[in-house]
């Protein structure tokens, strides 16, 4: 009885003794990001002669 005690006590201390530890803490400096972009775009616009000739047309009566 004695033994078994004795083993059930060691078993018990190993197992407190694994329980897992989780820290959370925050950084002391901010996250930097760091972008070197370059933007470069190019906007074409394309109308059919249908719509040129309405255009060309309004221009005109203005």
């Amino acid at each position: 009885m004695k033994k078994a005690l004795v083993i059930f006590a060691i078993l018990g201390l190993n197992l407190t003794a694994c329980t897992p530890t989780v820290k959370l803490e925050t950084p002391d400096e901010g996250i930097t990001i760091n972008m070197n972009v370059v933007v470069d775009h190019r906007i074409e616009v394309s109308m059919d002669e249908k719509s040129r000739a309405v255009i060309k047309a309004v221009d005109k009566a203005e």
